[in-house]
């Protein structure tokens, strides 16, 4: 018992969908619509007299015919045609009724007097609606209510009298309701609500949600439907309050017709668009045939002018059905293949208002009977409505979906990133390692060729006594210092160049007090680190040592000046002597030393430039740091020896 009473309570599978929203919202507004439609056809109550017989006659007289005239007894509600060979045709009708008592108030509602009139009782006129005329066409989607003044009635038998002229193909002349003014006006404000207000609240709301669609299609142009539904609910809204003005000036009927009739094949036209590419079927001919075929019948109207209202209201608006129920025709096999609600709310909609078009086809044309109540205005709404929430279905799935994927996109880089700063972390240390690796291997390499290889000399000749103890100790010097040079650049993986120049100046400075050679060391803009690879900074070292090597043996100089600076982005080391220059100096030239120096300075991207005379030589290295412009930290105003 306890299984069945779950399975009860389990949702069907449809519903966990999501795409009971749009059956559920269409279900409620066909409720309303039915409870509305009940609503309006309420009994009317036993005091209030409903007259369903009547009496007319064509006279374009002011006075009724008298009733030896050719009067016609009809059932109301009456629709007839008119005679075609008259535009603008007079009629007379006349309702019989009795009254008990004539001293009570009483009213007498017509819910359809479309082309207006004088009403007369018992002889007096009681009130009148504008009718049409040579100058104006009229038309009323209300009822009416008008005063019985107790003086013009009689008690027993009693007559209304009402007289129109029309221009509308057929005549147009409901039933009359005589009552109390309560129960009279409980009609009439319930008649007036479904056939006049309502319309103009729906005619205002089309208007206003066409023109938002349109904006929100403005804004994303890739989806079609949005501007399709927009172009169609701003059609049906100009249609609904054309259709409805009950005034037009003569003058400006074909006007009025036109955009009538642009408007409403317009909508059948997009509406057609709408459904074939809501179920995916692009028919670029088809839709070329329809547009065209919708101009070219509207610019033929505005030229042939009102003779061709009636081909226009028949065969060219019938002419739209075919495609109209092909477009139907595939929404229902979109909706028996794909099982989608919001495809069954729209097909379920627009069957309905597809109904209600061939209801008020047939009130317009006076056929099978029906009554003259147009429906299409509540039908196409509810269309509408499910249409609108379709897209806004549809609209707010692509913002959830765009909301993950951003989110998910966002979380992907994210985890990317980290994973880029780790491998970029890992090969970073890896191309230090590598790099400090092949700076040792090269070093080792230098030392076996340089400092090795001196070593061997010095030692053979020591061997062959051809070397006497200065050189000996010459050539032990400059092994020493090389092979410091090298301990020096590989202090650390990134060697700080600042702490090894000191302590390649502590190291040069005592021979060049020892040969009684002044050495002046100055820093300036100097910053508290300095970093430069390994490689770099020995062949910056093994530069600055050939030059004050060249000084102490060749310059014959009393003061050298060691200048180190940086500037954007530049390391500069200058080496100045006042010595007698290379251009008397022997034994220095452009040979093997100078080109070493000059070959090191390009291989860590500097340059190297020397200029000498006469007297005095400079040598000038500028090795590009690669790194932004240093802010200056402090500065030394530099040291002598």
């Amino acid at each position: 018992m306890a299984r069945v009473g779950k399975q009860c309570m389990r949702r069907p599978s449809w519903a966990l969908s999501g795409i009971d929203r749009p059956l559920a919202i269409l279900k409620l507004f066909l409720l309303t619509l039915i409870c509305g439609f009940c609503s309006w056809f309420v009994p009317a109550r036993a005091s209030v007299i409903e007259m369903r017989t009547a009496e007319y006659a064509l006279s374009d007289s002011r006075t009724a015919p008298d009733d030896g005239h050719a009067w016609q007894v009809i059932a109301l509600p009456h629709r007839s045609k008119r005679p075609a060979e008259r535009d603008l045709v007079g009629y007379w009708y006349r309702v019989h009724f009795q009254l008990n008592k004539a001293d009570e108030p009483v009213w007498l509602l017509f819910p359809k007097l479309r082309s207006g009139g004088t009403i007369y009782l018992n002889g007096f006129e009681i009130g009148s609606i504008p009718e049409a005329d040579l100058r104006v066409q009229r038309r009323w989607f209300r009822p009416h209510m008008f005063f019985a003044p107790p003086s013009a009635l009689r008690a027993g038998a009693n007559m209304i009298s009402v007289r129109f002229a029309i221009r509308e193909p057929l005549t147009s002349f409901g039933e009359i309701y005589i009552g109390p003014e309560a129960e009279i006006r409980q009609i009439h404000d319930r008649l007036l609500f479904w056939e006049n207000t309502l319309t103009e609240v729906i005619s205002i709301l089309c208007l206003i949600v066409g023109a938002l669609t349109l904006a929100i299609w403005v804004r994303r142009r890739q989806e079609a439907l949005y501007g399709i539904f927009g172009i169609c609910t701003l059609f049906w809204g100009v249609r609904t309050f054309v259709f409805r003005m009950p005034e037009v000036p003569m003058d400006y009927w074909v006007a009025w017709r036109f955009i009538y009739y642009f408007s409403t094949a317009g909508f059948i036209v997009f509406i057609t668009l709408f459904l074939l590419r809501f179920c995916g079927r692009m028919l670029p001919s088809l839709e070329r045939f329809l547009v065209l075929y919708w101009l070219l019948g509207c610019v033929a109207f505005l030229v042939i002018g009102g003779q061709a209202r009636s081909v226009m209201d028949g065969w060219w608006t019938l002419g739209f059905l075919p495609f109209t129920l092909y477009s139907v025709f595939v929404l229902c096999l979109s909706v028996r293949r794909s099982r989608s609600g919001s495809a069954l709310a729209m097909s379920g909609a627009i069957v309905f208002a597809l109904l209600l078009a061939l209801h008020d086809f047939a009130v317009q044309h006076g056929l099978l009977g029906v009554e003259e109540f147009y429906l299409l205005h509540l039908g196409i709404p509810a269309f509408l409505f499910v249409m609108g929430i379709v897209l806004l279905e549809r609209f707010l799935e692509t913002l959830r979906l765009a909301d993950s994927m951003s989110d998910q996109l966002a979380a992907k880089v994210a985890e990317r990133e980290r994973e880029l700063l780790k491998t970029h972390e890992r090969m970073r240390i890896l191309e230090r390692r590598n790099a400090a690796a092949e700076e040792r291997q090269r070093i080792m390499q230098n030392l076996h060729d340089g400092v090795g290889s001196q070593l061997v000399t010095s030692l053979m000749l020591v061997r062959q006594g051809g070397a006497s103890q200065s050189d000996v100790v010459g050539l032990l010097q400059d092994c020493l210092d090389d092979m410091r040079l090298a301990l020096d650049s590989l202090s650390a993986d990134d060697a700080e160049l600042l702490p090894v120049l000191g302590s390649f100046r502590a190291r040069i400075a005592s021979r060049f007090k020892a040969v009684g050679l002044r050495l002046v060391w100055i820093g300036e803009n100097l910053p508290e680190s300095l970093q430069l690879a390994p490689h770099a900074t020995l062949q910056v070292l093994r530069i600055l040592q050939e030059a004050l090597a060249n000084v102490l043996k060749h310059a014959q100089a009393q003061v050298v000046t060691v200048r180190i600076s940086v500037q954007d982005g530049l390391l500069r080391i200058v080496v100045a002597d006042d010595g007698i220059g290379l251009a008397t100096a022997a034994g220095v030239n452009e040979g093997r030393g100078l080109g070493n120096m000059r070959f090191r300075a390009q291989k860590v991207g500097g340059t190297l430039d020397i200029f000498g005379a006469s007297v005095g030589t400079t040598i000038s290295l500028c090795v590009p740091l690669g790194l932004p412009p240093y802010t200056l930290t402090h500065a030394d105003a530099g040291m002598s020896t």
